[in-house]
This record gives C-alpha cells, sequence and structure tokens, in this order.
C-alpha cells in the first residue's frame, strides 16, 4: 500500500516541487502564481481550473506554470473531497441553522441536485478555505525559492 501511495502520489509531487525549484522567475511571481493556482483549484471552477489560472496570470504578468503546478498539488482526487467537505462543514458553521441541509446532501450525495438550495453555504466555507490555503502556499512557495536562490549565488 504504501508503494502504491509513494508511486501516486509521492513521487508525482516531489517532481512538480522540483520543476517549481527550477522556475526562472522572482520568488514573488512564482508565489503568487502557485497562490493563485491554488485558490483556483479549490474554487469551484469544474475541471476550469488551470485554464483560468493562466489566464489571470497573464494578465497580471505572474509565473503561469507555478499556477497549474499548484492547481495540480492542491486540487487532485485525494484532496477534492477533502477540501469539498471542508467547505461545506466551515459553510454549515458560520450559517447554523442550515448546517444539516449541507451534511445531508453531502451524506445522500445529492450536493448537484440541491446545489441551490446550499450554494451559498458551500461557497462561503469555500472561498474562506481557498483564501487560506493560498496565502499559506505563497508563503511557503515563497520561501522555497528565496532559499533556492541564495543556493544559487
Amino acid at each position: 500500500m504504501m508503494k502504491i501511495i509513494n508511486k501516486k502520489i509521492v513521487e508525482p509531487a516531489k517532481q512538480l516541487f522540483n520543476k517549481i525549484y527550477h522556475i526562472n522567475d522572482t520568488p514573488e511571481k512564482i508565489a503568487l502564481g502557485f497562490a493563485i493556482g491554488a485558490f483556483i483549484g479549490i474554487f469551484p471552477t469544474f475541471w476550469l481550473g488551470g485554464l483560468i489560472s493562466v489566464w489571470i496570470c497573464s494578465l497580471l504578468k505572474l509565473n503561469y506554470i507555478s499556477a497549474i503546478i499548484g492547481s495540480v498539488i492542491i486540487m487532485n482526487p485525494i484532496t477534492t473531497p477533502i477540501f469539498w467537505t471542508l467547505s461545506a462543514l466551515l459553510g454549515s458553521a458560520i450559517f447554523s441553522d442550515d448546517s444539516q441541509q449541507v451534511i445531508d446532501a453531502i451524506k445522500s450525495g445529492t450536493v448537484l441536485k440541491s446545489f441551490d438550495k446550499i450554494a451559498l453555504i458551500y461557497l462561503t466555507g469555500n472561498i474562506i478555505i481557498a483564501f487560506v490555503v493560498s496565502v499559506v502556499s505563497y508563503l511557503i512557495i515563497k520561501k522555497i525559492v528565496i532559499k533556492r536562490n541564495r543556493k544559487d549565488i
């Protein structure tokens, strides 16, 4: 089991971080690109996150390669259910009287059917989680790139 996890998750993640490590751009542009990719990846863009991230980065003249990598590392088949559940639970906690509706929709698998009823609850939690993850991602990636630059000097 650990070999499968290592082969399917850990090694590809290491390869993606290695690509970030070798991007030739300023630490701020790389970290902001990654953070945008992370935010858009978590935000429900329905498989258009990579394209939206590239578009935003091109408008802001940020590193779009790090945005794509950020989107893939942060939001993937393993983390997607975690972020969806956290978004729904956080939104439910904020709108406490609607929490059972969201939890029932998650348990029954009818989130998309009842999306109109729970959209505000879910999106509120999702935006907060996406923002926190993108800020943390920015700080971590910037620190990694700055360390790399110091080693290169």
